[in-house]
């Protein structure tokens, strides 16, 4: 039975009370407070709100490239939220980023040898064009620096398209989670072009570059970067489109092709903000440790972000929303944060790690640091806790879940996995987590894809992440050691 499948059966199992029989049980010498998992369970399900946010970020304010203005609105909404639920201590922290973007209009069309629509999405951060270009573009499937300096010249303004026809494409998902401590890391994927052929690029000042994508049916997968005051447009094509284009002008029939990007750039503010709450400690000896979950808040800008990353910051929210609606006085302080810049190379939770917690003026704060939960790489539910080969704190964790294993939470892998916002903890060598999610489809079809839209996500499966959250969260908080390094 499947994680999906599991979770229909969550309300009929809180309403014959099934779960919380026991105040405390203790399982495997851990101490688990099976009572308050069923309240947990109780408010994720019957008075969740985890849809309202996830709505809320996904749709009303969109894609969220960071430092972008609708970053900043979510920066500023989420703050907003976590006070109105009684959060304490919510603010945002700066960190040096760069200039934000926002795409204000794009269209890509063939004219000739017939009229056609093409599907595309111009990089993040993009230049924008000089009004709509139109030309007959220019191929170079293989093109190095030399290649563009013997067309000196003749490149101004042109419509450039820099790959070969595309052959490779994402066609499987990374594996489900194993004790392999290779788990979890995305198919391989081509490199970028150099950066000496971009400047090339850019020293003949080319109209606006066309390179495909590496996803099909549509699918394209698109990131960017800020080139600086010397950037030229860039789209990314669907696969398709890309390579109809390119064997038309391998057969030698004439193409015309007009190409429109008009984005703008956002100098106001070159910082860009980690948001931060709590639930303040109550013990007086460990209250001031600390216990924490973050997910990142920004997203790219082709979809609305839904499962990279709404989901993970709606589920973190409301697991602190839970927790505070309980009345819970946790031991040691619980701490959310909601990253920045995590796109561009966990920039948040690196820039708040090094000035937090690395260091010899951070050690008390760093020993302070109990656990560090993070909720990114797939779409819930969440199914466990990948435990990056630390034994003790997967027995840990393994009891933790045992009153939730009907809702499909029972894994706790001793691998690990790349590429997200708990690695910036883990390389102080502090405990930090990831959560196990589902991959079907992730990888192939919405990780930093057009595709990343609401449909993606189950409402029973986000409101089940909620409560395995509060969960954790909530004995990580109340047990009477931290947890072990």
């Amino acid at each position: 039975m499947d994680g999906r499948a599991r979770i229909r059966g969550m309300r009929i199992l809180l309403s014959c009370g099934v779960v919380g029989l026991l105040v405390v049980s203790v399982v495997a010498q851990e101490a688990v407070d099976t009572a308050m998992v069923a309240r947990i369970r109780a408010e994720a399900f019957d008075r969740g709100r985890v849809l309202d946010t996830f709505n809320h970020l996904a749709n009303v304010i969109g894609p969220r490239l960071t430092n972008s203005p609708a970053h900043k609105r979510a920066v500023a909404w989420t703050q907003e939220t976590l006070r109105g639920w009684g959060l304490a201590n919510v603010h945002a922290e700066p960190f040096e980023f760069g200039r934000g973007w926002t795409l204000e209009r794009f269209s890509v069309e063939m004219i000739e040898p017939r009229y056609m629509p093409l599907t595309g999405y111009p990089k993040g951060w993009s230049a924008s064009t000089s009004g709509t270009v139109t030309a007959t573009p220019v191929w170079l499937p293989d093109p190095s620096p030399a290649d563009v300096q013997t067309r000196a010249g003749a490149l101004a303004g042109a419509i450039v398209m820099t790959r070969p026809i595309q052959e490779y494409f994402i066609r499987a998902d990374r594996p489900p989670a194993s004790g392999d401590l290779r788990t979890g890391r995305p198919p391989a994927k081509p490199a970028m072009p150099p950066a000496d052929l971009l400047a090339a690029l850019e020293r003949e000042q080319v109209g606006v570059t066309l390179e495909p994508s590496i996803g099909e049916h549509g699918t394209i997968f698109v990131t960017g970067r800020d080139p600086g005051a010397k950037a030229i447009p860039a789209v990314v094509l669907a696969s398709e489109h890309y390579n109809l284009v390119a064997r038309l002008l391998q057969q030698g029939i004439a193409v015309k092709l007009a190409v429109n990007v008009q984005g703008r750039y956002d100098e106001s503010d070159r910082n860009t903000y980690n948001v931060m709450a709590e639930i303040p400690g109550t013990d007086p000896v460990v209250g001031s440790e600390v216990v924490m979950a973050g997910a990142h808040l920004d997203s790219w800008h082709s979809a609305t972000g839904a499962t990279d990353n709404a989901d993970g910051v709606a589920t973190v929210m409301e697991a602190a929303r839970i927790l505070q609606a309980l009345g819970v006085r946790p031991k040691r302080t619980i701490r959310i944060a909601l990253w920045a810049g995590e796109e561009q190379g966990l920039l948040g939770s690196r820039a708040w790690v090094g000035q937090h917690l690395e260091g010899d003026a951070n050690a008390a704060a760093r020993d302070g640091l109990s656990v560090y939960f993070n909720f990114d790489n797939g779409y819930p539910p969440v199914t466990g806790f990948y435990m990056e080969g630390n034994e003790p704190a997967q027995r840990i964790v393994a009891a933790w879940l045992r009153p939730l294993a009907d809702l499909g939470a029972t894994l706790t892998p001793s691998g690990g996995i790349g590429a997200t916002d708990h690695l910036s903890f883990k390389a102080l060598g502090l405990p930090g987590f990831q959560a196990v999610q589902s991959y079907a489809g992730y990888d192939v079809r919405t990780h930093h894809t057009n595709a990343d839209f609401v449909e993606r996500i189950e409402p029973e499966a986000l409101k089940q992440s909620a409560a395995v959250t509060a969960t954790v969260l909530y004995h990580a908080a109340m047990r009477d050691q931290k947890m072990p390094r």
